[in-house]
């Protein structure tokens, strides 16, 4: 998705990110993000920091919610 943004394929871009909702789902179904081990926690909160950045980059997704 950032390569496809750098370039200007913002369309692309979307629908690189849009592709990842699945595994989003499955990861929010099946991983336990507030894990008691820090290092985990650290890691999985990280993850999401970083796909959030990414999807914020493209579009403020939170005008889409209201």
């Amino acid at each position: 998705a950032d390569k496809l943004f750098e370039s200007g394929d913002y369309t692309g871009s979307l629908k690189a990110l849009a592709a990842l909702k699945s595994p989003v789902d499955a990861f929010f179904d099946n991983v336990m993000v507030n894990a008691d081990d820090a290092a985990l926690k650290g890691n999985r909160l990280g993850l999401l920091a970083t796909l959030h950045q990414t999807m914020n980059r493209v579009a403020d997704l939170s005008k889409l919610a209201s």
